[in-house]
């Protein structure tokens, strides 16, 4: 996955509480491959088109001034529900790397960054003045400071935020928990050979093997 540790980009609004993952990504796309390109119009797709196919009016996905949005400010609750991959892909192949939210679903907000797609939780009041914004100014800017921990708004308005260490270091250098684990690889051999020197007796070699008949000549 790409790191990244500041995003200035559009944003798209979705004032609505209680998005769930069947919503993000409807069951029925499950037989769907993600190499197939499709994803991100899975996202939220029965939000976004009618019955027909045809973009619903009033949705701001499909919205030109939108276009190109890399971060969406949601509402309360968002993704709660199972941990199916395509809810977080489809996020991803949209185009989003950055959803922010008073609350996200537990399951969802645990498995989000593991992919790339940065979960921020800000209070209810902070969450409604930023979406405010980019109502007023539809196709303006904001920017996401992960390292400095930090959302400036449309208007200028900073919002602080919270992230678990961990979770931060694998957003801006775009490394999985395993390559991260790797990276320490010398100082954990270090550490077992020094654990065998000074407590070999938790170490016993493995008795030599007696030679089977079929060697025995």
């Amino acid at each position: 996955m790409a790191g990244f540790s500041i995003i200035t980009a559009r944003a798209i609004p979705l004032p609505m509480d209680n998005v769930d993952t069947d919503q993000i990504f409807p069951a029925r796309f499950f037989s769907k491959k993600r190499g197939e390109g499709m994803y991100g119009t899975y996202f939220l797709h029965d939000l976004r088109f009618d019955e027909l196919g045809r973009p619903q009016p009033g949705v701001p996905f499909d919205d030109p001034r939108y276009s190109g949005a890399r971060i969406l400010v949601a509402a309360a609750n968002y993704g709660y529900g199972s941990a199916r991959p395509g809810a977080i892909h489809s996020h991803l192949d949209y185009g989003l790397q950055v959803v922010v939210a008073e609350s996200f679903g537990p399951a969802f907000a645990s498995v989000a960054y593991k992919s790339g797609l940065l979960t921020i939780a800000l209070e209810k009041d902070s969450l409604q003045r930023l979406r405010d914004s980019i109502v007023a100014g539809p196709g303006k800017p904001l920017t996401v400071d992960v390292a400095a921990q930090r959302i400036s708004g449309p208007d200028g308005a900073r919002y602080p935020f919270e992230i678990e260490h961990f979770m931060k270091r694998m957003i801006i250098e775009g490394r999985s928990e395993i390559e991260i684990t790797c990276l320490l690889a010398d100082r954990i051999n270090a550490f077992e050979q020094r654990h065998r020197e000074s407590l070999p007796w938790l170490h016993p070699r493995a008795p030599d093997r007696e030679p089977s008949d079929a060697n025995q000549g």
